[in-house]
């Protein structure tokens, strides 16, 4: 019988996942799938028709198939903790009852969190980075997102809605206990890593001491600075994405870990970064109150982008 994961990373995107990808695939104990987001479970949800052509062929690629879900995990052998890697389940309300309907009932969730705010434009940065967004202005790409109800369903290609946390991780408290579902956030992966990493591998139920290399932060946005590379790499976009299921993974992060050193990361201004926290605002309230933590920090205007991840 195939291996299936018995523990979940759901997100949030851009808080982190990819560093955590290749800490969790230090342990001995864990196996993560070789393909960081497969995105099994989001993969028969529709794409928003706002999408580009290149965000459309991507999200083709996404795993579909159970058979090709299940090839993901035919690697594991001894180890305790298997585990999908995907911060775009944190993005469809109907995530947790298809793993529900696949998985076992056991199977622990975790998320981590980061300021609404600076997920959304490390988001935009991200995008902008691989040229994958045209559009070169942030506040004009608020106003497209300000002027219609933000996404219910899916928040695919919302930058906003993306960050409405509560709304997509309810779901999951809803359809499993408490108890199995852990949530961090972003400062502490940045901050503390060691003493989350601590934290995750004894909820996983795998030898908390050992010590992996957090040395490296992976996939961390901003602008290529150098006009030249910038253009080579934005207008790139389609060659990679039609050859992304081909090249080894291994290749895809040697040129992101190049361009990380080359990107300046310009700050976001306190006007938008007030439209962004007032349209989240009742969202993060609700947040608090569900993973009983203090996200007051969230609503401040006047702190600066820190745009890794």
């Amino acid at each position: 019988m195939a291996s299936l994961p018995n523990f979940v990373v759901i997100g949030a995107s851009r808080s982190g996942t990819t560093s955590l990808h290749h800490y969790l695939g230090q342990h001995p104990d864990i196996y993560v799938s070789p393909r960081k987001s497969p995105n099994y479970f989001v993969a028969q949800d529709p794409q928003p028709g706002w999408e580009n052509a290149t965000l459309q062929a991507m999200a083709k690629q996404w795993i579909s198939t159970r058979k090709a879900y299940e090839a993901q995990f035919q690697g594991v052998t001894s180890e305790r903790a298997v585990g999908d890697i995907s911060p775009v389940y944190l993005q469809s309300i109907h995530t947790a009852k298809r793993i529900k309907e696949t998985l076992a009932p056991s199977t622990k969730f975790v998320a981590i969190l980061r300021n609404p705010v600076d997920r959304a434009y490390a988001h935009y940065l991200g995008r902008r980075r691989d040229g994958l967004e045209l559009v070169d202005d942030f506040n004009a790409i608020l106003d497209r997102e300000l002027t219609r109800p933000l996404n219910n369903d899916i928040a695919f290609g919302s930058y906003i809605a993306c960050g409405r946390y509560h709304h997509f991780l309810k779901p999951f408290y809803e359809q499993f206990p408490a108890d199995n579902i852990r949530v961090y956030l972003f400062d502490q992966l940045q901050n503390d890593s060691s003493g989350l990493l601590h934290d995750l591998f004894s909820f996983l139920d795998v030898d908390p001491d050992y010590e992996v290399d957090t040395a490296f932060f992976y996939n961390q946005t901003g602008i290529v600075a150098n006009p030249l590379l910038r253009s080579i790499w934005t207008r790139s976009v389609g060659l990679r994405t039609s050859m992304r299921p081909y090249l080894p993974a291994f290749i895809r992060h040697a040129s992101r870990s190049m361009l990380a050193q080359q990107v300046s990361k310009p700050l976001l201004g306190a006007a938008a970064r007030q439209r962004i926290c007032s349209a989240l605002r009742e969202d993060t309230q609700e947040l608090q109150q569900l993973i009983n933590m203090d996200l007051s920090h969230w609503h401040t205007t006047d702190l600066h982008l820190n745009a890794q991840s």
